[in-house]
């Protein structure tokens, strides 16, 4: 590991020991520095926004991927994450076998055409790593003729943060919505669901199962269980989607993921820590009821609370950093820290 990435998790660390992800540290966020929020507006662009602050600021124009094939507004929400540093965006352009992997600069509103993403799933969508030095996507099919999952995913493949194509896959297990976290030795794992959604694999940056959770185990959850939404950048919280009505919709609306989930749950003692969860961070978790969000610590009272601006009150999803995230750096690259099968970027 190199001595960004021995860095990088020291300061997790030392987050997770002086805050201990309770009500303290949450509580003690200054409240006129709260961090980002990013979200897409009506117009098709990607908007940036200081909590409290007067106005976003439109950083991105996703508009592009109306000119492709098939549902695009719908890929666009479910496939659309913001890299934990807050300077990159990737997105799938397309709802057909001609779809692109998109990777933008949101400080020069550029973007870039990663590869060919032909769109029969979206199941393992692109996801960064916990330092947004990489991206991993899943190309392969996983549809056969007759229309059932089949048992081999096929490989992954890592592409930078400007788009290229760099070493090394990591060999899964068939599941969904993987998410990049920083381990206790510094190194890259991995969270995600199994396809019948009854369990959550823990993994290293091989793909190596190392620890399988139990949905049915878990505190708080009203079954049955509709997907993983996110994870803390520990890997310690897990915010999940327990809301299906009769009409088969999400509780964010129908869209190939869910844009939020129900439940946040501290893995390590299986208990439920917090409700109504749209993005998690290594203090506590944000909230959101229509265009009002708030910010609380994992199983601790709410810390602040505010109105989205109207340019991004009706985005599907947000993505929100908080002030004191140890990888949230506005305006700097990543470093990037070195994962086991893949060349440091």
């Amino acid at each position: 590991m190199g001595a960004s990435g021995r860095m990088a998790a020291g300061l997790l660390a030392l987050c997770a020991a002086l805050a201990g992800c309770d009500a303290d540290s949450a509580e003690s966020q200054d409240t006129d520095d709260r961090g980002h929020v990013y979200g897409v507006g009506d117009d098709h662009a990607l908007w940036r926004w200081e909590v409290g602050s007067d106005a976003p600021e439109r950083i991105l124009d996703l508009s592009g991927v109306w000119e492709h094939e098939g549902d695009v507004g719908r890929v666009l929400t479910a496939s659309l994450s913001v890299d934990p540093t807050g300077s990159r965006a990737s997105w799938i352009a397309g709802g057909s076998e001609n779809s692109t992997l998109m990777i933008g600069d949101l400080e020069t509103g550029e973007a870039t055409e990663a590869v060919d993403y032909p769109l029969d799933h979206a199941c393992l969508d692109p996801a960064w790593l916990a330092d947004g030095s990489a991206l991993l996507a899943h190309r392969a099919a996983v549809w056969s003729e007759d229309g059932m999952v089949v048992e081999d995913f096929g490989p992954t493949e890592w592409y930078s943060r400007d788009g290229e194509p760099l070493p090394g896959a990591v060999e899964l297990e068939p599941g969904c919505r993987l998410r990049w976290y920083t381990g206790e030795d510094g190194a890259a794992e991995g969270l995600y669901r199994d396809l019948a959604v009854t369990e959550l694999y823990r993994v290293d940056d091989e793909g190596k199962r190392i620890e399988t959770i139990a949905l049915a185990g878990l505190g708080g959850v009203e079954p049955p269980v509709i997907d993983l939404v996110a994870v803390d950048p520990s890997g310690r919280y897990a915010c999940l989607a327990d809301d299906y009505d009769e009409a088969a919709s999400y509780g964010g609306g129908f869209t190939i993921r869910p844009e939020r989930g129900d439940n946040v749950i501290d893995l390590s003692s299986g208990e439920s820590v917090g409700e109504d969860c749209a993005a998690l961070t290594a203090a506590g978790y944000l909230s959101r009821d229509d265009d009002q969000i708030a910010f609380a610590a994992y199983g601790g009272e709410t810390a602040w609370e505010a109105e989205l601006p109207v340019e991004i009150a009706n985005s599907p999803n947000l993505f929100y950093f908080g002030s004191g995230d140890w990888l949230y750096r506005p305006g700097r690259p990543a470093k990037g820290f070195s994962v086991r099968r893949r060349a440091a970027v």
